[in-house]
């Protein structure tokens, strides 16, 4: 095994070496792709993501949307807010625990959502055009495991 302090951060490969630059890059590209497609129904990725996700889900609570999105409670309440003045989801207490926030789709939501998939679609044909259907099946299957090993 290569000894961590044996990197360098000053040789013109420094960057091409590191993981977390390969990935935001590649991050960065690739949203860029599906908000390219998503425009269309007015979505950025990660609001297609949360309507995605209650879409499948019916309701989620505060504490699972953050979890099944793997996104920051507040990052994900700042997303929340524009798609609640747009009506496209609603909050409100849960059955079980009324203390609890439970957001679903509303109406609104539902036609958004449907509108978007044909477009996620070719965004997912697009990206699987440049990298290949197995490699992006691959890198999706690393990628998801990583993200919920943490």
């Amino acid at each position: 095994m290569k000894d961590p302090g044996s990197s360098s951060l000053k040789g013109p490969d420094s960057l091409r070496l590191c993981n977390c630059f390969a990935v935001r890059q590649a991050a960065r590209q690739v949203t860029r792709l599906y908000e390219r497609h998503l425009a269309g129904a007015g979505l950025t990725s990660a609001q297609f993501s949360i309507l995605a996700a209650l879409g499948e889900a019916g309701a989620m609570t505060m504490s699972e949307l953050p979890r099944a999105l793997v996104m920051d409670r507040t990052t994900l309440l700042r997303a929340l807010k524009p798609m609640q003045r747009e009506a496209l989801l609603r909050s409100g207490p849960g059955e079980a625990d009324p203390r609890q926030l439970l957001y679903s789709l509303t109406p609104s939501g539902e036609r958004r959502l449907k509108q978007a998939i044909p477009l996620w679609i070719r965004a997912q044909e697009e990206f699987e055009a440049a990298i290949g259907s197995r490699e992006a099946a691959q890198l999706r299957r690393s990628l998801l495991g990583l993200a919920r090993a943490h």
